[in-house]
């Protein structure tokens, strides 16, 4: 009979050595796959971000840019055109504070429609600075009275002959939307001699017939006398401007402003690219203070605005001018001319990504901001700005393509010119 041997035995140290190295490298590939996910689903979060932050903020500008125009008038009493003056932003206003060379160019009151004895006193809804802010970028300034930052700016009414001087709200309304002491002011609007008016009506006129400033109508149950219609048949529309102050002070111009431009603040997001900035939206103070700036988007490169006009008046959009051209224009010519707005806004989608690598097809047209039609027309301004790969390096850093730049685009047609 055989002996019984014990088939039992244990593991070798070179097949524990084996087994713990396949280990490893099992591990490691795991733990690489891992982090490649988590920095991938950082990636794609900090991009959504982005993207809400863009929608949100963009959407504000969009509805501000149709807006412009709203309750703004056309002349003055009997279609005076030097008939007030009026204060906009002070002289002594800078909200883009941190350019190099100063943005000397990008101070509000150059975007002012108050010279007295001149029809610029009459307000254009649209102003634009060109390449006179922060990275050479666009200042747009819209003007009118539903740009304020309360209720009152938005609410309005009729105001009839046989009324007694009682402000009707529009039918849609829920209520009374206007309460005592709001700041207001009132256009005598229709068709007269053929011709649509919108006139705002004043106070006080003297015995030469040349008004005085007292534009501020304060709302009442019964209107002021001196804001009612005088004739039947006259239609007056009371446009409110902004709430009561305290201290009893009266508008300093007759309508609201909003300011869009780029600056870049001391604690900006770390995330940001070198160089970018905030989009901000700021709206011009009746009282006179410093407005407070609402950032709009964040890690912003550049902002283009492109102006679509009908020059010959065939209901075509024929001509891309110039903004500082268009500018030039007084109102009328700016109401009856410009058909379109576009405007254009270069952000970094997300935060830096070492391993991706923005692509670049023409270094010397990296990015275009602005109409398509650019990239045939390089020297045409009026349609935006070019961004060569050597203009975004000196801007935004050397690893700029570890970035992700999206071009947001936002298209308006005016309606309340």
């Amino acid at each position: 009979m055989s002996k019984s041997r014990n088939s039992a035995h244990g593991y070798t140290m070179i097949e524990l050595m084996v087994v713990m190295l396949i280990f490893s490298v099992v591990m490691t590939l795991i733990s690489v796959s891992f982090s490649g996910m988590v920095r991938g689903s950082g990636q794609l979060l900090k991009s959504a971000e982005t993207d809400i932050g863009g929608l949100i903020g963009l959407e504000l500008m969009r509805s501000d840019m149709e807006s412009a125009g709203y309750g703004l008038y056309w002349s003055g009493p009997n279609g005076s055109t030097s008939a007030i003056s009026y204060m906009e932003a002070r002289d002594d206003l800078v909200l883009v504070n941190n350019c190099p060379d100063g943005c000397p160019n990008a101070k509000p009151s150059l975007f002012d429609d108050r010279t007295y004895g001149t029809d610029r006193y009459i307000p254009r809804a649209y102003r634009v600075g060109n390449n006179v802010g922060y990275n050479g970028s666009d200042y747009l300034v819209l003007k009118g009275t539903t740009l304020g930052t309360n209720k009152v700016s938005r609410a309005w009414g009729y105001l009839n002959y046989s009324g007694g001087g009682v402000v009707t709200p529009p039918r849609d309304a829920p209520g009374e939307n206007l309460r005592a002491k709001d700041r207001t002011i009132v256009l005598r609007s229709g068709i007269f001699a053929g011709s649509e008016v919108r006139e705002l009506v004043l106070e006080n006129i003297d015995k030469d017939g040349d008004a005085h400033k007292d534009f501020s109508a304060s709302y009442a149950s019964s209107f002021p006398e001196e804001f009612r219609p005088t004739v039947p048949g006259d239609n007056f529309l009371v446009y409110g401007v902004d709430k009561a102050d305290p201290s009893g002070a009266k508008l300093s111009f007759p309508f609201n402003r909003a300011d869009y431009y780029i600056d870049r603040p001391g604690d900006i997001s770390r995330n940001c690219a070198p160089g970018t900035g905030v989009l901000y939206k700021s709206v011009i103070n009746q009282s006179g203070k410093k407005p407070e700036e609402c950032p709009i988007l964040d890690c912003v490169a550049d902002m283009q605005v492109v102006l679509y006009t009908d020059s010959n008046g065939d209901g075509v959009v024929d001509y891309h001018p110039d903004s500082e051209e268009l500018d030039a224009q007084d109102a009328v010519k700016t109401r009856k001319q410009l058909k379109e707005i576009r405007v254009y806004v270069l952000a970094q989608q997300g935060r830096r990504d070492d391993a991706y690598r923005y692509p670049v097809a023409e270094p010397k047209q990296a990015i275009l901001v602005g109409d398509p039609a650019l990239k045939d027309s390089p020297e045409e301004s009026a349609l935006g700005r070019i961004w060569s790969s050597s203009k975004m390096a000196d801007s935004f850093g050397s690893n700029w393509r570890n970035y992700r730049w999206r071009l947001y685009t936002i298209v308006v047609q005016p309606k309340n010119l």
